[in-house]
């Protein structure tokens, strides 16, 4: 996936469908932000129009991914309940290569345990490397 390939009108496409949400994720999540561990949170209405995103810096280490994932978005969680039908798109940024990793799917697992949790709609979770944008695929609901 490359923002190369968005539209010139994606800002009113909603990011319901994943190449374009990829496609948007490789665009706002930048090479910076990818080399130091970031999570980036697009904000989206309920229309699933993209308004804005937010990056928050990640620890090199430290705690799990369900435990990272669940600080990092306690303030966001708090921000998008006064706004009912908001939903996100969530994208981890990281070093290394594009090859799927176990941390991969845990923080997979840990975004769509997070939303569901707080009662956010999910829209989608890639991971942004130097290599491009990829959504690791995230187990259903048991």
């Amino acid at each position: 996936m490359s923002f190369e390939q968005l539209p010139s009108t994606w800002p009113d496409q909603p990011l319901t469908d994943p190449a374009l949400a990829a496609n948007v994720v490789d665009l706002m999540v930048s090479f910076g932000d990818r080399a130091r561990g970031t999570l980036a949170v697009l904000l989206c209405g309920a229309d699933a129009l993209f308004r804005s995103t937010v990056i928050i810096e990640l620890p090199a280490s430290g705690p799990t991914p369900a435990e990272l994932c669940e600080t990092a978005l306690g303030p966001i969680i708090e921000a998008v309940r006064t706004a009912p039908g908001t939903a996100i798109v969530l994208a981890l940024g990281r070093s290394g290569s594009g090859s799927p990793t176990d941390a991969d799917d845990q923080w997979a697992t840990a975004a769509r345990d997070t939303c569901t949790t707080a009662g956010i709609r999910l829209l989608g979770f890639y991971i942004a490397t130097r290599d491009g944008v990829y959504e690791p695929p995230i187990p259903a609901l048991t």
